[in-house]
């Protein structure tokens, strides 16, 4: 039963990221709570002044995103400076109430504005925002400047020490913690499959099916990034790690198949239970033994005549172990950095389009200076000295959202949270009211756990946090029930002026943003069936791959997320045409990873025409792909035809072979699936890829 448990915990929680996350956050707050409180009790200074170390740590925690360790370090060493000039803004303009208000609305555009200029930008704007916000909360006075200053700095420096020196992210561990993840998350799978197997009606069940196998891809793909942080490894040392951990996902996948077909099949009652309990007992033995387990697993289920899951077994259990194995060489001592090479002036983007479609920073920016300014009129209606509650709500429910509909979503979550939360935090308050030290430790927990939540569920972040805020007004002695209810009250006012701004302030349509995404698969799809027929044709081998297919997992994921708040979130009949697009591209995907494995093999087996053969199908599936798209040159009629022709060219050559079923086969086999996923987008997407967003 623990056991089980903790695959489940190991599986939701990729490589441990979310726990460590929330730890470092959680460490960084309680770090700068204990230096900066003394020294404000001895400075004479007001404690409270200590919440803005709290929030410049979890700012730096949580927001620095810089690709490589150096940048990340100066860029978490710049904090304080934002968030100490927008304290000094708010501060002396504090006794003019509209020059105040304005100035606020300034520093909001110009906090959503800066992104545009690189990944640093966005957590200086974000602790810009939170100093000015905080200046209002706390309502600090000039003379008390340095004392801030010393705790914004502090702040600095706890996220900098957890981050760096105490839980630093060393790719070794991330792939380490990955590899037993990705093990976890195959045990999940077959658990899935079992469920649905003893309750194959259950509509529920399958769609948790398809949940899991998604979240196995997105580990594959946090891991196939993470491996390129290797420094002990060379580049042929990546490409074969990334090539094992690929080799798991397919195997998985490609097991997941027969045995679901079992599962569907009248006879196959019996013969599936029995293959997925045996693998599961698998999965729980040790890694050196796995390779031994499965093909014991593989021939008693062969003798059952289950040849095509048997063969998937042991597939399975070979790419597991070879990983378990890679893996395992990773635990020398890793040398320094290399200090990145210096990046040449960017060349302008030769892009004809131009206005507010071109600039999506500029268009958030007005976005939600636009709410934010709403909320302020609004908010002063609710509460004249709490209107600040509708502001930030009002521009956090933007951070992260590329959409109307995402937004929706954002919104009422954090409504949500906000509700049970004042009730949660009216209870927590009442209970544990006067005594600091249990105040204090109820202020770490929720910060934790609403840091561990946060993705997972923006709601169940935003309860932890309203709860938290019952704690602190105790410990700052201005808890009242009415506080926590003009919050609630506030947060639905922000909510609303986030709603009506995304409505209609330069509207961004979710299905836009969903056929964007999806055309950007398909072109990410052209490209790599162009480029993998051109190096077939001109070198006669394939190598390379890993990093064309990591594009399109991420264009994949970039669809399954943008389309959420459509598959989701509304009633059946109006999700059923998004949810059949991303199913078929899902499975496009998946049939390309399994081209991409069986090509290496075969091209180095076939001869030069039958080479020849396969690169012409590539290039006529990357025409028909194109034609899908706004770049489309030639019709997709005439492209799919001419990929006919030459696959049953193909299949005339496979058919002459005397022996059994090779690496050409496969090839084939995959090419034909491809061919027909498709087909079917193209009677799916005709309208959604073409139809154009009108300027805004």
């Amino acid at each position: 039963m623990w056991s089980e448990w903790w695959n489940r915990f190991l599986a939701s929680d990729p490589a441990l990221r979310r726990l460590r996350t929330a730890a470092r956050v959680t460490l960084s707050v309680a770090l700068s709570l204990v230096v900066v409180l003394p020294l404000l009790a001895w400075w004479g200074q007001p404690l409270p002044l200590a919440m803005l170390a709290a929030v410049v740590a979890i700012n730096s925690s949580l927001g620095i995103n810089d690709p490589d360790r150096r940048q990340q370090k100066i860029t978490n060493l710049l904090m304080p400076l934002p968030a100490v000039l927008a304290l000094l803004l708010s501060i002396l303009t504090a006794s003019w109430p509209l020059v105040h208000s304005l100035l606020f609305l300034v520093v909001i555009f110009a906090a959503t504005y800066i992104r545009r200029f690189g990944p640093r930008f966005f957590p200086l704007g974000m602790v810009a925002f939170m100093g000015y916000f905080f200046a209002m909360f706390l309502r600090p006075q000039l003379p008390q400047l340095p004392a801030l200053i010393a705790a914004a700095v502090t702040g600095a420096l706890a996220a900098f020490a957890m981050r760096f020196l105490v839980l630093r992210d060393d790719p070794e561990g991330v792939l380490e913690r990955g590899r037993h993840t990705l093990r976890a998350q195959v045990h999940g799978l077959l658990h899935a499959v079992r469920d649905v197997a003893e309750h194959p009606d259950s509509a529920q069940r399958r769609r948790e099916l398809h949940n899991r196998s998604v979240r196995l891809n997105e580990t594959s793909l946090m891991l196939e990034n993470t491996v390129g942080q290797l420094d002990d490894l060379d580049e042929a040392g990546r490409e074969l790690l990334r090539q094992r951990i690929l080799d798991v996902e397919l195997a998985a996948e490609n097991l997941l198949t027969p045995l679901m077909r079992l599962v569907d099949h009248p006879s196959g009652g019996a013969t599936a239970p029995h293959a997925i309990s045996a693998l599961i007992a698998v999965l729980n033995t040790e890694p050196q033994e796995i390779r031994e387990a499965t093909r014991l697993v593989a021939e008693r289920i062969e003798q059952q005549g289950s040849v095509e899951i048997a063969m998937a077994v042991r597939r399975l259990g070979a790419g597991l172990a070879e990983l378990a194995d890679a893996t395992g060489e990773l635990g020398g001592e890793r040398r320094d950095e290399a200090p990145p090479e210096p990046a040449g002036e960017p060349e302008p983007a030769e892009d004809d389009e131009t206005g507010l479609r071109r600039r999506p920073e500029l268009r958030m920016a007005i976005q939600v200076t636009c709410a934010t300014g709403l909320a302020i009129m609004l908010g002063q209606l609710v509460s004249p000295n709490r209107w600040y509650w509708a502001v930030i709500t009002a521009f956090v429910v933007f951070i992260s959202t590329n959409s109307r509909g995402e937004l929706l979503v954002r919104a009422w979550q954090r409504t949500a949270g906000t509700m049970l939360g004042v009730v949660a935090g009216i209870l927590v308050a009442a209970q544990i009211s006067g005594n600091t030290l249990a105040e204090i430790a109820m202020i770490l927990v929720c910060v934790f756990l609403g840091f561990y939540f946060a993705g997972y569920s923006y709601a169940v972040m935003t309860f932890f946090i309203t709860t938290l805020l019952g704690a602190l007004y105790g410990m700052l002695g201005t808890f009242d029930e009415a506080v926590l209810e003009t919050r609630l009250w506030e947060t639905a006012v922000g909510a609303a002026a986030g709603v009506l701004a995304a409505v209609f302030v330069l509207p961004t349509r979710t299905r836009f943003v969903v056929r964007t995404n999806i055309q950007d698969f398909l072109l990410s799809l052209r490209d790599f069936l162009r480029g993998t027929g051109t190096e077939i044709s001109e070198h006669g081998t394939v190598a390379g791959l890993q990093e064309s297919m990591r594009e399109l997992d991420d264009g994949l994921q970039r669809v399954i997320n943008s389309a959420k708040p459509l598959t989701n979130y509304r009633l059946r009949s109006r999700r059923s045409q998004v949810q059949r697009s991303v199913a078929m591209l899902s499975g496009c995907a998946y049939y390309v990873r399994n081209l991409a494995v069986a090509l290496s093999s075969t091209v180095d087996m076939v001869d030069d025409d039958t080479r020849n053969r396969l690169a012409e199908l590539l290039w006529a599936l990357a025409d028909a792909v194109e034609s899908l798209t706004d770049e489309g040159q030639v019709s997709f009629e005439a492209a799919i035809t001419s990929a006919h022709r030459t696959a049953d060219a193909l299949h005339d050559i496979a058919e002459s072979l005397t022996d059994g079923p090779t690496s050409l086969h496969r090839t084939i086999r995959w090419l034909d699936r491809t061919t027909q996923v498709v087909e079917d987008l193209a009677r799916e997407l005709p309208a959604t890829t073409h139809e154009k967003q009108p300027a805004a």
